[in-house]
Protein backbone atom coordinates (compact mmCIF):
# COMPACT_ATOMS: atom_id res chain seq x y z
CA UNK A 1 0.00 0.00 0.00
CA UNK A 2 1.52 3.28 -0.95
CA UNK A 3 -0.14 6.44 1.02
CA UNK A 4 -1.01 7.69 4.97
CA UNK A 5 -1.09 5.30 7.59
CA UNK A 6 -4.53 5.70 7.43
CA UNK A 7 -4.49 4.38 3.64
CA UNK A 8 -2.58 0.94 5.47
CA UNK A 9 -5.12 0.52 8.31
CA UNK A 10 -8.36 0.78 5.81
CA UNK A 11 -6.65 -1.34 3.58
CA UNK A 12 -6.15 -3.86 6.38
CA UNK A 13 -9.28 -3.72 7.65
CA UNK A 14 -11.33 -4.26 4.08
CA UNK A 15 -8.81 -7.44 3.81
CA UNK A 16 -9.73 -8.76 7.06
CA UNK A 17 -13.40 -8.01 6.07
CA UNK A 18 -13.44 -9.61 2.68
CA UNK A 19 -11.31 -12.97 2.92
CA UNK A 20 -11.80 -14.90 6.44
CA UNK A 21 -14.80 -16.15 7.66
CA UNK A 22 -13.12 -16.01 11.06
CA UNK A 23 -12.66 -12.31 10.53
CA UNK A 24 -13.43 -10.48 14.39
CA UNK A 25 -16.15 -8.31 13.99
CA UNK A 26 -14.79 -4.80 13.10
CA UNK A 27 -14.25 -2.09 15.78
CA UNK A 28 -16.32 1.05 15.83
CA UNK A 29 -13.65 3.15 14.53
CA UNK A 30 -13.59 0.78 11.66
CA UNK A 31 -17.43 0.95 10.91
CA UNK A 32 -16.61 4.89 10.73
CA UNK A 33 -13.96 4.87 8.57
CA UNK A 34 -15.31 2.71 6.05
CA UNK A 35 -18.98 3.00 6.24
CA UNK A 36 -20.44 5.88 7.94
CA UNK A 37 -18.18 8.94 7.36
CA UNK A 38 -17.72 8.36 3.21
CA UNK A 39 -22.13 7.96 3.74
CA UNK A 40 -21.68 11.46 5.37
CA UNK A 41 -19.00 13.04 2.87
CA UNK A 42 -21.13 11.63 0.03
CA UNK A 43 -24.64 13.18 1.25
CA UNK A 44 -22.50 16.90 1.68
CA UNK A 45 -21.42 16.33 -1.44
CA UNK A 46 -24.69 15.19 -3.11
CA UNK A 47 -26.31 18.16 -1.20
CA UNK A 48 -28.20 16.45 0.94
CA UNK A 49 -26.16 17.86 4.41
CA UNK A 50 -24.76 21.07 4.56
CA UNK A 51 -20.96 21.01 5.20
CA UNK A 52 -21.46 22.65 8.42
CA UNK A 53 -23.42 19.67 9.98
CA UNK A 54 -20.75 17.57 8.26
CA UNK A 55 -18.13 19.48 10.42
CA UNK A 56 -20.24 19.11 13.38
CA UNK A 57 -20.46 14.86 12.77
CA UNK A 58 -16.77 15.13 12.57
CA UNK A 59 -16.30 17.08 16.02
CA UNK A 60 -18.32 14.40 17.37
CA UNK A 61 -16.81 11.82 16.50
CA UNK A 62 -12.89 13.17 16.79
CA UNK A 63 -13.59 14.66 20.05
CA UNK A 64 -15.93 12.18 22.52
CA UNK A 65 -16.64 9.32 20.21
CA UNK A 66 -13.30 8.29 18.81
CA UNK A 67 -10.95 8.45 22.17
CA UNK A 68 -13.30 5.70 24.35
CA UNK A 69 -14.44 3.75 21.25
CA UNK A 70 -12.44 3.63 18.47
CA UNK A 71 -10.67 0.29 18.86
CA UNK A 72 -13.67 -1.46 20.48
CA UNK A 73 -15.24 -4.08 18.63
CA UNK A 74 -18.80 -3.32 17.72
CA UNK A 75 -19.89 -6.21 19.36
CA UNK A 76 -18.23 -5.21 22.18
CA UNK A 77 -19.92 -2.56 23.12
CA UNK A 78 -21.78 -2.80 26.53
CA UNK A 79 -24.40 -0.80 28.41
CA UNK A 80 -23.38 -0.34 31.42
CA UNK A 81 -19.73 0.93 29.71
CA UNK A 82 -21.90 3.23 27.59
CA UNK A 83 -23.63 4.75 30.18
CA UNK A 84 -20.59 5.34 32.47
CA UNK A 85 -19.16 7.44 29.61
CA UNK A 86 -21.93 9.16 29.38
CA UNK A 87 -22.07 10.19 32.95
CA UNK A 88 -18.79 11.78 32.38
CA UNK A 89 -19.96 14.15 29.12
CA UNK A 90 -21.71 17.65 28.72
CA UNK A 91 -25.56 17.75 27.58
CA UNK A 92 -23.88 18.48 24.44
CA UNK A 93 -21.06 16.02 24.20
CA UNK A 94 -23.10 13.50 24.70
CA UNK A 95 -25.86 14.18 22.20
CA UNK A 96 -23.50 14.79 19.49
CA UNK A 97 -22.07 11.67 20.36
CA UNK A 98 -24.62 9.34 20.54
CA UNK A 99 -26.08 11.09 16.83
CA UNK A 100 -22.74 9.80 15.45
CA UNK A 101 -22.67 6.34 17.04
CA UNK A 102 -25.78 5.56 16.52
CA UNK A 103 -25.90 5.47 13.07
CA UNK A 104 -21.92 3.88 12.92
CA UNK A 105 -23.16 0.40 14.95
CA UNK A 106 -26.25 0.51 12.95
CA UNK A 107 -23.61 -0.87 10.17
CA UNK A 108 -22.14 -3.65 11.78
CA UNK A 109 -25.95 -4.54 12.53
CA UNK A 110 -27.01 -4.32 9.12
CA UNK A 111 -24.12 -6.52 7.96
CA UNK A 112 -24.51 -8.99 10.50
CA UNK A 113 -21.37 -8.71 12.72
CA UNK A 114 -23.51 -7.37 15.69
CA UNK A 115 -27.35 -8.65 16.85
CA UNK A 116 -27.77 -5.60 18.18
CA UNK A 117 -27.07 -1.42 18.62
CA UNK A 118 -26.38 -0.91 22.53
CA UNK A 119 -26.46 3.05 21.18
CA UNK A 120 -29.82 2.91 20.44
CA UNK A 121 -30.73 1.88 24.61
CA UNK A 122 -32.44 4.70 26.56
CA UNK A 123 -29.86 6.03 28.85
CA UNK A 124 -29.85 8.77 31.29
CA UNK A 125 -28.28 11.87 29.63
CA UNK A 126 -26.13 14.44 31.44
CA UNK A 127 -28.14 17.15 32.77
CA UNK A 128 -29.34 20.35 30.41
CA UNK A 129 -27.38 22.24 33.48
CA UNK A 130 -24.02 21.36 32.36
CA UNK A 131 -24.97 23.55 28.57
CA UNK A 132 -23.48 27.42 28.81
CA UNK A 133 -27.29 29.07 28.95
CA UNK A 134 -27.39 31.46 25.53
CA UNK A 135 -28.55 35.06 25.88
CA UNK A 136 -32.23 34.21 24.65
CA UNK A 137 -33.51 38.22 24.52
CA UNK A 138 -35.49 39.86 22.01
CA UNK A 139 -35.88 43.62 20.92
CA UNK A 140 -39.61 45.06 20.56
CA UNK A 141 -40.58 46.51 17.11
CA UNK A 142 -39.62 49.92 18.91
CA UNK A 143 -36.14 49.15 20.30
CA UNK A 144 -35.27 47.56 16.89
CA UNK A 145 -36.01 51.11 15.43
CA UNK A 146 -33.49 52.21 17.95
CA UNK A 147 -30.81 49.82 17.09
CA UNK A 148 -31.22 51.10 13.05
CA UNK A 149 -30.80 54.66 13.93
CA UNK A 150 -27.40 53.51 15.71
CA UNK A 151 -26.17 51.59 12.48
CA UNK A 152 -27.28 53.66 10.04
CA UNK A 153 -24.97 54.73 7.27
CA UNK A 154 -22.55 51.98 8.85
CA UNK A 155 -21.70 48.57 6.80
CA UNK A 156 -23.57 46.95 8.87
CA UNK A 157 -26.66 48.12 8.34
CA UNK A 158 -27.85 46.14 5.17
CA UNK A 159 -27.58 43.23 7.25
CA UNK A 160 -29.41 44.13 10.29
CA UNK A 161 -32.40 45.38 7.90
CA UNK A 162 -32.39 42.13 6.22
CA UNK A 163 -32.69 40.15 9.65
CA UNK A 164 -34.42 42.28 12.30
CA UNK A 165 -37.36 43.39 9.72
CA UNK A 166 -36.73 40.57 6.92
CA UNK A 167 -36.17 37.58 9.34
CA UNK A 168 -32.85 36.32 7.77
CA UNK A 169 -30.41 33.80 9.67
CA UNK A 170 -27.01 35.31 10.07
CA UNK A 171 -25.35 33.49 7.03
CA UNK A 172 -28.04 34.47 5.15
CA UNK A 173 -28.17 38.27 5.82
CA UNK A 174 -24.22 38.16 4.28
CA UNK A 175 -24.97 36.54 1.48
CA UNK A 176 -27.40 38.37 -0.59
CA UNK A 177 -26.07 40.06 -3.74
CA UNK A 178 -27.04 43.84 -4.48
CA UNK A 179 -28.25 42.67 -7.74
CA UNK A 180 -30.65 40.76 -6.30
CA UNK A 181 -32.79 43.34 -4.05
CA UNK A 182 -36.13 44.08 -5.68
CA UNK A 183 -37.47 47.41 -5.52
CA UNK A 184 -41.76 47.15 -5.83
CA UNK A 185 -44.46 48.94 -4.47
CA UNK A 186 -47.74 47.22 -3.72
CA UNK A 187 -50.48 49.19 -3.04
CA UNK A 188 -48.58 52.62 -2.37
CA UNK A 189 -46.62 50.88 0.11
CA UNK A 190 -42.77 49.96 -0.49
CA UNK A 191 -41.72 46.83 -0.91
CA UNK A 192 -38.28 45.31 -1.05
CA UNK A 193 -38.03 41.13 -2.38
CA UNK A 194 -35.00 39.26 -1.73
CA UNK A 195 -34.26 35.87 -2.59
CA UNK A 196 -32.54 34.00 -0.42
CA UNK A 197 -30.62 31.00 -2.22
CA UNK A 198 -27.07 31.02 -0.65
CA UNK A 199 -25.22 32.05 2.46
CA UNK A 200 -22.22 32.66 3.60
CA UNK A 201 -21.32 29.89 5.33
CA UNK A 202 -19.89 28.99 9.27
CA UNK A 203 -16.42 29.04 8.89
CA UNK A 204 -14.62 31.25 6.95
CA UNK A 205 -15.74 34.36 4.38
CA UNK A 206 -17.01 32.08 1.55
CA UNK A 207 -20.26 31.82 -0.12
CA UNK A 208 -21.89 28.47 0.37
CA UNK A 209 -24.36 28.27 -2.64
CA UNK A 210 -26.74 26.43 -0.74
CA UNK A 211 -29.24 27.80 2.19
CA UNK A 212 -29.75 25.47 5.84
CA UNK A 213 -32.53 23.12 4.60
CA UNK A 214 -34.60 22.99 0.78
CA UNK A 215 -37.31 25.26 2.52
CA UNK A 216 -34.96 28.00 4.05
CA UNK A 217 -34.61 28.99 -0.20
CA UNK A 218 -37.66 32.01 0.01
CA UNK A 219 -38.35 35.36 -0.27
CA UNK A 220 -37.55 37.60 2.20
CA UNK A 221 -40.32 40.09 2.37
CA UNK A 222 -39.24 44.08 3.55
CA UNK A 223 -42.11 47.12 3.95
CA UNK A 224 -42.03 50.70 4.31
CA UNK A 225 -39.01 52.55 5.27
CA UNK A 226 -36.99 49.26 5.94
CA UNK A 227 -37.83 48.01 2.15
CA UNK A 228 -37.18 51.84 0.60
CA UNK A 229 -33.68 52.19 2.47
CA UNK A 230 -32.36 48.45 1.75
CA UNK A 231 -32.92 49.24 -1.52
CA UNK A 232 -31.03 52.39 -1.29
CA UNK A 233 -27.99 50.85 -0.49
CA UNK A 234 -28.32 48.04 -3.08
CA UNK A 235 -28.35 51.00 -5.73
CA UNK A 236 -25.34 52.60 -4.40
CA UNK A 237 -22.73 49.68 -4.93
CA UNK A 238 -21.96 46.83 -8.14
CA UNK A 239 -25.17 44.65 -8.81
CA UNK A 240 -22.32 41.79 -7.99
CA UNK A 241 -21.02 42.90 -5.04
CA UNK A 242 -22.65 41.70 -1.22
CA UNK A 243 -24.55 43.64 0.24
CA UNK A 244 -22.36 43.37 3.28
CA UNK A 245 -18.78 43.42 1.79
CA UNK A 246 -15.55 44.46 3.33
CA UNK A 247 -15.35 47.87 1.10
CA UNK A 248 -13.42 46.28 -2.08
CA UNK A 249 -16.53 43.50 -3.08
CA UNK A 250 -15.42 40.66 -1.02
CA UNK A 251 -17.79 38.75 1.55
CA UNK A 252 -17.90 39.07 5.79
CA UNK A 253 -17.84 35.87 7.40
CA UNK A 254 -19.91 34.89 10.25
CA UNK A 255 -17.13 35.68 12.91
CA UNK A 256 -16.55 38.77 12.03
CA UNK A 257 -19.68 40.35 11.55
CA UNK A 258 -20.89 38.99 15.42
CA UNK A 259 -17.28 40.19 16.19
CA UNK A 260 -18.25 43.78 15.43
CA UNK A 261 -21.63 43.25 16.70
CA UNK A 262 -20.70 42.75 19.89
CA UNK A 263 -18.04 45.29 19.54
CA UNK A 264 -21.05 48.13 19.39
CA UNK A 265 -22.63 46.91 22.31
CA UNK A 266 -25.60 45.05 21.26
CA UNK A 267 -27.92 44.32 24.12
CA UNK A 268 -28.36 40.56 22.37
CA UNK A 269 -26.62 38.46 19.94
CA UNK A 270 -26.63 39.34 16.21
CA UNK A 271 -28.77 35.81 15.70
CA UNK A 272 -31.25 36.81 18.17
CA UNK A 273 -32.45 39.54 15.77
CA UNK A 274 -34.50 36.46 13.82
CA UNK A 275 -36.17 35.45 16.74
CA UNK A 276 -37.37 39.21 17.02
CA UNK A 277 -38.53 39.62 13.72
CA UNK A 278 -40.57 35.85 14.88
CA UNK A 279 -42.03 37.92 18.10
CA UNK A 280 -42.98 41.56 16.92
CA UNK A 281 -44.19 40.31 13.33
CA UNK A 282 -46.62 38.13 15.62
CA UNK A 283 -47.44 39.71 18.94
CA UNK A 284 -47.30 43.45 17.68
CA UNK A 285 -48.77 43.28 14.07
CA UNK A 286 -51.16 40.04 14.52
CA UNK A 287 -49.48 38.16 11.93
CA UNK A 288 -50.79 34.60 11.38
CA UNK A 289 -48.70 31.24 12.22
CA UNK A 290 -49.31 30.26 9.16
CA UNK A 291 -47.50 32.78 7.41
CA UNK A 292 -44.73 33.22 9.51
CA UNK A 293 -43.54 29.71 9.51
CA UNK A 294 -43.63 30.14 5.27
CA UNK A 295 -41.64 34.01 5.46
CA UNK A 296 -39.04 32.70 7.93
CA UNK A 297 -38.32 29.32 5.54
CA UNK A 298 -39.92 26.35 8.21
CA UNK A 299 -41.33 23.23 6.92
CA UNK A 300 -44.93 23.01 6.82
CA UNK A 301 -46.56 20.23 8.57
CA UNK A 302 -49.12 18.15 6.22
CA UNK A 303 -49.22 17.37 3.19
CA UNK A 304 -50.68 20.66 1.93
CA UNK A 305 -47.82 22.40 3.28
CA UNK A 306 -45.24 19.95 1.82
CA UNK A 307 -45.92 19.40 -1.39
CA UNK A 308 -49.35 22.24 -2.71
CA UNK A 309 -48.91 25.24 -0.37
CA UNK A 310 -46.32 27.51 -2.97
CA UNK A 311 -46.88 30.88 -2.48
CA UNK A 312 -45.85 33.72 -5.08
CA UNK A 313 -43.28 36.13 -3.75
CA UNK A 314 -45.92 39.21 -4.81
CA UNK A 315 -48.26 36.86 -2.49
CA UNK A 316 -46.05 36.92 0.52
CA UNK A 317 -45.77 40.64 0.40
CA UNK A 318 -49.34 41.32 0.23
Amino acid sequence: IRGTRLDAERARSELMLAHSDDAPCPTVGEVWERWALPAYERRERDGDMSAYTLRQYRSGWNKHASPRWSDVPCDAVKPLAVQQWLDGLSYNGALQSMNVLRPTIDYAVRYGWAQTNPMRERYVMPGRSTVNQRDKGTWTLAELRGVWERLRGTWMEAAFLLSAFGSARVGESLGVLAGEVERHDLDGVPVALVPITRQVAHHGARIAERTKTAESARWLVLVGRAATRLCDIAESMPPDWPLTNDGMGGVVSQGRFTDCWRREGMEHPYRNLRNSWQTWVRWELGLETRYIEVLMGHRLKGTTGQHYDRPHAEQLAA
